[in-house]
């Protein structure tokens, strides 16, 4: 009966129902520019594994090569930035441990569920070498781009314990807790790039599920900038413009003795410096309206699309190989071309899904 009346009150009142949602939204900490952020981030990793086949040709010379280095330069902080999203409202939220996980932990598992062996089959279709991918399970060559929700449950694993130490922090008032915050994020985030630096310098395959531990500052960075969120966005705008520069410059410097992949790795100084700004140049604008607000409503769909672009990617590659072979030869044309398609042909395959 509660519910039929509650039902009742809706159709009489649609305006109090609207509002009433507005408000709930706001409760939970919605930022529509983070939401413009996610789906920026889901055409990040798209131009990632576009762009990525120039740097990694062998080649590292010729226009190809600097377009690739280019855009990697742009787009390389994609993964670090959904961690610091989810870690922005994830980290914070009033629930139990039971519930926390009861809530988030089987939905990730389904994913890995569903996708892993989609994905095996894909790649066995495509006619590549199965066996080596399953033989370099531990090492996370089988989990294809799904290392990251991987990942993300070695950190969602560990919620609770970092909401506990951020009630500590938050105890003695906003201008302690910041400092508190930011200095924990600092010294979490230095042990993040020491680890990728260490494994990078020995070649050492680190077992898979143990990857998570280097994300944390990502993860407590996000929950503080928004907390405590510039004032201003010119510091932001012009730390991430110099971030990306430095990053292009280095790597194609380093390239020539065969280290450039260093700076491209997900925890390389210039890479950190790149989505920490960039997530506070965002967030820094507290909110948008407009066209803008249209294009953060997509941000529910951006996980489905991280899951299925590969698949999309490789048969629109394909297409484009056998239809129009010129444009695979200018990258500076067919890297934006072919990430727009791709994110929009999986966009509608998540839809139809």
């Amino acid at each position: 009966p509660s519910f039929r009346g509650l039902l009742t009150k809706i159709k009489r009142s649609p305006r109090i129902f609207v509002c009433n949602y507005q408000i709930v939204m706001t409760t939970k900490g919605r930022n529509t520019t983070v939401d413009v952020l996610r789906v920026l981030a889901g055409l990040m990793v798209i131009g990632i594994h576009t762009s990525g086949e120039y740097v990694l040709e062998g080649v590292a010379e010729g226009a190809n090569f600097i377009a690739g280095l280019c855009w990697e330069a742009v787009v390389r902080p994609a993964v670090p930035i959904f961690v610091i999203i989810s870690g922005a409202f994830v980290l914070g939220r009033n629930e139990t441990w039971g519930d926390f996980y009861r809530n988030r932990i089987p939905r990730l598992l389904v994913l890995l569920a569903f996708w892993l062996p989609f994905y095996w089959l894909w790649l066995w279709l495509k006619g590549d070498d199965i066996g080596s991918y399953l033989a370099g399970f531990w090492q996370g060559r089988s989990f294809v781009h799904l290392w990251y929700v991987v990942m993300l449950l070695g950190l969602y694993a560990v919620v609770p314990l970092l909401n506990e130490i951020i009630r500590r922090c938050e105890a003695d008032g906003e201008k302690a807790a910041r400092k508190r915050l930011w200095t924990l994020s600092t010294i979490l985030l230095l042990l993040g790039i020491l680890s990728n630096t260490y494994d990078y310098i020995l070649g050492y395959n680190r077992f898979f599920p143990f990857l998570w531990p280097d994300y944390f500052g990502y993860f407590l960075v996000g929950y503080t900038l928004k907390c405590h969120a510039p004032q201003r966005s010119l510091p932001a705008l012009s730390l991430y413009g110099l971030s990306t520069i430095s990053l292009f410059f280095a790597s194609r410097y380093a390239f020539e003795p065969g280290e450039g992949l260093y700076f491209y790795r997900n925890l390389s100084p210039l890479i950190v410096l790149s989505a920490i700004s960039l997530f506070a140049l965002f967030v820094s604008w507290g909110g948008c309206g407009g066209k803008l607000a249209r294009i953060g409503k997509m941000q529910g769909d951006i996980l489905g699309i991280y899951l299925v672009h590969i698949a999309v990617l490789n048969v629109v590659t394909k297409i484009l190989v056998l239809t129009t072979p010129s444009l695979m030869q200018c990258a500076w044309l067919n890297i934006p071309i072919r990430v727009g398609l791709v994110f929009f042909v999986s966009w509608g395959v998540v839809r139809l899904m």
